[in-house]
């Protein structure tokens, strides 16, 4: 696998490959995908909600004018931020300020040769202060709209990418959307592989993963967690226990992490353990790793 590192300029993703004799940088494609049609804005019937997406296309890297080759996608990853779910991406605005820890690791993962998807809130939830608090988990208010979304976004990077599998990736509140997407849709368009970092397993009262039918997931699913994550909603042990309740899926395992910088934020914020602050390159290294051996 060629190893790109990737930096943004002006919107735009330079990276150089560490290869002998290969020194130009070399531009990988970002955009922010919009998704319309899909289902009305639960606050404005008739009107169209709106989905956007960052994706970053590691297919249109061509190096075949130097003898040396594309870059073959081992998937696609998509990412489910936590929080509020809202990142309010924008065609001139593609470097996102947030400290999350898959958003802030998107290239990271794009270098390890994933096609990357970053869902965005969709336009109805963007217009609400809590953004997707309270709505991710099911039964929850306006969760079945949110499902949609998903189902929109997996189905719309499908038809661009209809030869890579999907893994749905999640962390802290995110990690209920992601599993939704690999446990609710019809079975032949689940997610093909569930990555959870720090999973919500609560209790939580807008909702936790113990809301989600974990029993009905086929797909491989890899479960990180760090071992001081002090957050009560997302603690070692309880993400351990999750394990037990995913009978159905083809491959299961736990991570457990240790170590990392001191902490810049309370325990259920991102620069802090919970947010793998520190060993962030680890922990990519580790599931993309993991992701790599279950695809083969």
């Amino acid at each position: 696998m060629k190893k790109i590192r990737l930096f943004v300029i002006a919107g735009v993703i330079l990276g150089t490959l560490s290869l002998p004799g290969w020194a130009a940088p070399v531009p990988v494609e970002v955009t922010v995908q919009t998704i319309t049609g899909h289902r009305d804005r639960f606050d404005m019937p008739g009107v169209d909600a709106e989905q956007s997406y960052i994706l970053i296309d590691v297919t249109k890297v061509d190096l075949n004018e130097d003898g040396i080759g594309d870059i073959n996608p081992v998937a696609i990853l998509l990412l489910f931020t936590g929080g509020r779910g809202k990142l309010e991406v924008k065609d001139s605005q593609l470097d996102i300020e947030t400290q999350n820890f898959l958003v802030r690791s998107r290239n990271h993962f794009a270098a390890e040769g994933f096609v990357v998807g970053v869902i965005d809130a969709a336009s109805d939830f963007l217009d609400l202060p809590g953004g997707l608090s309270g709505h991710r988990a099911p039964g929850k208010p306006h969760s079945g709209e949110h499902l949609t979304d998903i189902e929109a976004v997996m189905a719309d990077l499908r038809g661009k990418f209809p030869n890579l599998p999907l893994w749905a990736a999640g962390t802290s509140q995110g990690t209920i959307s992601s599993a939704r997407a690999a446990a609710e849709p019809h079975p032949a368009s689940r997610a093909n592989g569930l990555v959870l970092t720090a999973p919500l397993t609560g209790p939580a009262g807008g909702g936790d993963l113990g809301d989600v039918a974990l029993e009905s997931i086929a797909a491989p699913t890899l479960v990180a967690t760090h071992r001081e994550d002090k957050c009560p909603l997302t603690l070692a042990e309880d993400a351990a226990a999750l394990k037990k309740r995913l009978t159905a899926s083809s491959r299961v395992q736990v991570l457990f992490f240790k170590g990392g910088s001191t902490p810049l934020t309370d325990p259920c914020d991102p620069l802090a353990p919970h947010g793998f602050f520190g060993i962030e390159q680890k922990v990519i290294d580790a599931v993309t790793k993991w992701i790599k051996h279950a695809e083969k």
